[in-house]
């Protein structure tokens, strides 16, 4: 059975203490299995007092990530690997389950190109690693496609699956974003058919990234190709009700898109649940 969860931005933009006690009490109020973590500064990260907060509230967690600027993968292996690493501590540290999303890019940098034959297997030589040091810790980690705006690395479902497959390690797997795949893909249903078992995370995230079921995304082709797919992974509502001030200049998020943080809460899960139980992919 697929478990369900929502994006700390939802809550609290930053993760001190208090956003974390905001995040993780909000998230167990709505009845969620888990909360996703942004770990955007691992160093400083205060991994008991996040552990704790999660055992009080008895809920579980993941983590999720941008490389900083100066780690962006194909320009700086050796940074971002050392990064990630220290990255995997944290998620180990708080007992959360997986490491996700733009763990191999800085977003926000492009070279104006397309990407090259070495950046990519810069990428995939990296992420090996990093997924045998993550298997140790009993982790997994995620390769999220992202747009072309905020990443041009990996923007298809066709090339996250394709790094995911040569990466070639059993715990590494595919992480797609219905905010992504709106502007990326041709559709919803037949990318996630084609990732089939490699898919194990995915963003619920509507196409302004305000509250789902109000913008474009085709809800009902997502949940039919997981359901063809017998999703049994992560479903992850995220939205932006919180801007976190090291990624705004990355997802352009200039204006408010939710309106009533409560009401993205409440109207948003209650949209996501519905569709999930509506298509067979929950009970």
């Amino acid at each position: 059975m697929p478990k369900f969860g929502a994006h700390a931005f939802i809550w609290a933009g930053d993760w001190s203490d208090e956003g974390a006690e905001k995040v993780i009490g909000g998230a167990a109020a709505v009845g969620l299995d888990f909360v996703e973590v942004c770990v955007l500064h691992p160093a400083s990260f205060n991994i008991l007092h996040t552990k704790t907060l999660l055992e009080h509230y008895n809920i579980g967690a993941t983590c999720s990530l941008g490389l900083p600027k100066d780690s962006h993968l194909p320009a700086n292996p050796e940074k971002a690997k050392v990064f990630l690493e220290d990255a995997l501590r944290v998620t180990h540290g708080i007992g959360a389950t997986a490491l996700s999303g733009a763990i191999y890019t800085h977003l926000g940098t492009l070279t104006g190109a397309p990407p090259r034959d070495d950046e990519l297997t810069s990428v995939v030589t990296v992420l090996k690693s990093v997924a045998k040091t993550a298997s140790t810790l009993g982790l997994e980690i995620g390769i999220e496609a992202i747009n072309r705006y905020e990443n041009y690395l990996i923007n298809l479902a066709s090339q996250a699956l394709e790094i995911v497959e040569r990466i070639d390690e059993p715990n590494a797997f595919v992480h797609l974003d219905t905010y992504h795949m709106n502007i990326e893909e041709k559709g919803f249903f037949k990318p996630i058919l084609s990732t089939g078992t490699k898919m194990r995370y995915i963003h619920l995230s509507e196409s302004d990234r305000g509250t789902p079921g109000t913008g474009n995304v085709h809800w009902d082709d997502v949940f039919k190709g997981l359901k063809a797919i017998n999703y049994d992974g992560a479903l992850v509502m995220e939205s932006f009700a919180a801007i976190n001030p090291d990624i705004a200049g990355a997802t352009c998020l200039w204006r408010d898109v939710v309106g009533d943080p409560q009401a993205l809460v409440r109207d948003g899960l209650a949209f996501l649940r519905g569709k999930a139980r509506e298509h067979g992919v929950m009970q």
